[in-house]
């Protein structure tokens, strides 16, 4: 017997209900039948997937890596069938760092392409899930930049998930502040200029690889606002005597409410995309990326 799609789907909604009895009833099938299936399925991996026991069932950690390679195959295969519908519409996702100038691009996109694309996402988040996301085709471009800091990291992992990095420009690192802040008046800074002050930044997983958002690092004693969202982050600059640093790249009405200066002797950041290299390049996405480039060209 060969591993079939309705065997992944039983092994997603054993693992979604925590029980084979429950599953078959979801699936409409005997617990038996459905007990079988599974059996097979293991005898031909040469694996176990569920720990079994008289209160449920839970995944093994070869049924986790089952299950996740499974559902991006039925992912995939869901896809496929609603492609057909009449009432289809395609969807286009991004996933990014939290950059200001991606909304101008996606709402020109979006309405450039709404006659053949229902849902369009922008996804800010952080490093390793941009990654995973375009890796798994959940997201058609991962928006990231590269530095001296995480370059070796992160060319390792394009070459590991089968990635392509392409670079839209160098940017310095830029200071962001309220405009009522004590050093809003400044034409450039140092990082001597910022001791003393709060740094807002962006969380990202802990890990023993920090793959951090932020260009500056934390300073000895600092104390450290962390955020998920960009309009929270904005609001505590406006509101306090924090900073934030980032490229620099706003387009936004943000740009009235903060400002940003430069910071000396910075190192540059290469922004660019990041690809999947078994997905071809859609029309939607190359003029994505045109729009991305014309964005930037004042920032340059």
């Amino acid at each position: 017997m060969l591993m079939n799609f309705q065997q992944c789907r039983y092994v997603q909604t054993i693992s979604e209900t925590g029980s084979f009895s429950k599953a078959a009833k979801k699936l409409f099938l005997t617990q038996p039948n459905l007990s079988a299936s599974i059996r097979d399925l293991e005898e031909e991996l040469g694996v176990i997937l569920f720990e079994r026991s008289n209160t449920g069932a839970k995944l093994t950690d070869d049924g986790h890596d089952f299950l996740k390679y499974a559902k991006r195959i039925l992912g995939e295969l869901d896809l496929l069938k609603g492609r057909y519908h009449k009432s289809f519409k395609k969807s286009f996702t991004i996933a990014s760092h939290h950059y200001d100038f991606l909304s101008l691009s996606m709402a020109h996109i979006a309405k450039r392409f709404r006659s053949v694309y229902q849902e369009f996402q922008l996804i800010e988040t952080t490093t390793r899930k941009i990654l995973k996301s375009v890796e798994s085709f959940e997201s058609d471009l991962g928006i990231i930049y590269l530095n001296e800091d995480n370059v070796h990291i992160l060319e390792r992992s394009f070459k590991h998930m089968d990635l392509t990095f392409t670079p839209l420009g160098d940017f310095e690192t830029k200071i962001f502040l309220g405009r009522q802040h004590p050093l809003a008046k400044k034409k450039s800074l140092n990082l001597k200029d910022l001791e003393g002050y709060p740094q807002v930044r962006f969380r990202q997983e802990s890990s023993g690889i920090h793959l951090t958002e932020d260009p500056l690092e934390v300073l000895p004693d600092q104390q450290v606002i962390y955020s998920n969202d960009r309009g929270s982050v904005m609001n505590l600059l406006c509101s306090s005597d924090s900073y934030a640093s980032g490229l620099g790249i706003v387009n936004s009405f943000i740009k009235d409410q903060i400002v940003l200066i430069p910071l000396k002797d910075s190192p540059k950041h290469t922004l660019g995309f990041v690809t999947n290299n078994k997905q071809k390049q859609s029309t939607i996405i190359q003029a994505f990326i045109e729009e991305i480039r014309d964005s930037l060209l004042p920032h340059h």
